[in-house]
């Protein structure tokens, strides 16, 4: 039986979703910055507010099928220590966006974002960049959750006429 959490065949869930927090986090940063900007930014405060909350909303299950892939690395190899490397730091990443959530939530009627509540998300993101290049080392040097084009009996590469298409070959 298929593991929902890890998607279908060729289909993995985890790289579908983390495209959404890792757009939504800097996207508050900017309404931060815009909030300081306008003359009453509080809509841009209450804006990056609710980028954040998104965040965190996309985040669990971002997380969670995460978690169903590292489950399949072999443990204590230089994969697994990269993909420990990765999980732990987008965890931070994460728990601050929730601290940062949790204060802002305590007064939206401000005309602009605090200073410390900027900093807080200025090292999320910072700490989200990394975690997201650690993901792309793993997914492109490591080559977890990409599958192979199965390979026919004479060991040439299956025809796939998509990828004829698409990357013809040359003569």
């Amino acid at each position: 039986m298929a593991n929902l959490l890890r998607g279908g065949k060729g289909r993995p869930l985890h790289p579908m979703l983390v495209h959404f927090p890792l757009a939504l986090y800097p996207a508050s940063l900017l309404f931060d910055g815009l909030s300081y900007l306008a003359a009453d930014g509080n809509p841009w405060v209450r804006g990056a507010f609710a980028l954040i909350v998104a965040g965190l909303a996309v985040s669990l299950p971002a997380a969670v099928t995460g978690f169903a892939d590292f489950l399949l690395v072999e443990s204590g190899t230089r994969t697994w220590r990269l993909a420990t490397t990765h999980m732990t730091t987008m965890l931070v990443a994460s728990v601050g966006f929730l601290g940062g959530a949790l204060l802002r939530a305590r007064d939206l009627d401000v005309t602009a974002t605090p200073a410390g509540l900027v900093v807080l998300s200025l090292a999320g993101a910072g700490l989200l960049a990394f975690g997201g290049l650690l993901g792309g080392d793993l997914v492109y040097r490591h080559g977890r959750r990409v599958e192979a084009v199965p390979a026919t009996p004479d060991g040439d590469a299956a025809r796939d006429p998509d990828r004829e298409r698409d990357h013809p070959a040359r003569p």
